[in-house]
């Protein structure tokens, strides 16, 4: 809608769709926790608005490099970023919201009403949900279905990754912010990353994902351990 897509923002669009879906998942998560059936935690305890174990973050030193090697890594050949100064300031306020919208819903309020009895079912169920979620890429979006399955495999990969990192650094918003800037250097990069490196990157999201999510389950537990002791 050209309405959605002015010329001074043309992410607006990106930004009002996210801000409704952000608030529609608050909303739901807290009729359910009205209902009893969601975890009766505050709701922002729940969603990982909280500041988190900073002494953690060194953790999201690969990601964010990951997220930063999109700007060198093109098929094209051409590094660096493509488009005006406020062009790319439209689209990170976009990606931001993505970020925080997309965050928040899957690793903050899905993955925070299970986590602490069961953290590698929610980061195996979430990751698997939010790949699935993308198929409507396929269905309303206009993509192939092979570029919708591709996609589909690489959301599922980060969201393991990013799952672990939730249970690691207790916060979404290190992630939302890491989220948005993954999308901002993509859509802005001269070209698409190679197949090669796509893949290399899928994998080591696998990995470190469950490397993550190991080290958190294996700190939790034993200070878990040490209370009751």
């Amino acid at each position: 809608m050209p309405a959605l897509q002015p010329g001074w923002f043309p992410q607006l669009g990106v930004v009002l769709t996210n801000g409704l879906s952000l608030a529609v998942s608050l909303a739901m998560a807290l009729l359910l926790r009205r209902a009893g059936w969601w975890e009766r935690r505050p709701l922002r305890d729940l969603a990982g608005w909280r500041a988190g174990r900073v002494e953690a973050f060194g953790w999201l030193l690969p990601v964010l490099a990951i997220q930063l090697s999109y700007i060198w890594i093109g098929k094209t050949g051409v590094p660096g970023l493509a488009g005006t100064a406020g062009m790319m300031l439209s689209m990170a306020a976009g990606m931001l919201a993505v970020g925080i919208s997309e965050e928040t819903a899957a690793r903050g309020l899905a993955l925070g009403a299970v986590m602490r009895r069961h953290p590698w079912t929610g980061v195996l169920a979430t990751a698997l949900v939010f790949g699935l979620w993308h198929v409507g890429n396929g269905l309303f979006f206009g993509r192939t279905w092979d570029e919708t399955w591709w996609q589909v495999l690489g959301a599922t990969t980060f969201g393991v990754c990013f799952a672990g990192a939730r249970l690691m650094i207790g916060s979404v918003w290190a992630l939302a912010f890491l989220h948005g800037l993954g999308d901002w250097t993509q859509f802005l990069s001269p070209g698409a990353a190679p197949v090669w490196y796509q893949i290399a990157v899928m994998a080591f999201e696998l990995a470190w994902g469950i490397l993550l999510t190991a080290v958190a389950v294996r700190r939790d537990r034993h200070a878990g351990d040490g209370g009751r002791g």
